[in-house]
């Protein structure tokens, strides 16, 4: 994950690497992949909602982002 920072603002969120482990996974995570990097932008922060059907994708993605911004804020 990697996050762009304005000052204590989010300005842009880019997940590196989303998964590959199978056909179904790839198309669940591209879907749900934009609406989480809005979700984050409209919220400034990775407390964002679960988008539905991609559980895991999206509690992946509010881990990833929190430790991208623990690591930006250390």
């Amino acid at each position: 994950m990697q996050v762009a920072l304005s000052g204590p603002k989010i300005t842009d969120v880019v997940a590196v690497q989303l998964t590959n482990s199978n056909r179904t996974s790839v198309q669940i995570s591209a879907s749900a992949a934009p609406i989480l990097r809005q979700e984050a932008l409209q919220a400034q922060s990775a407390q964002i909602d679960t988008v539905s059907g991609a559980t895991y994708t999206s509690e992946g993605y509010q881990q990833s982002l929190q430790a991208a911004l623990d690591a930006a804020h250390a």
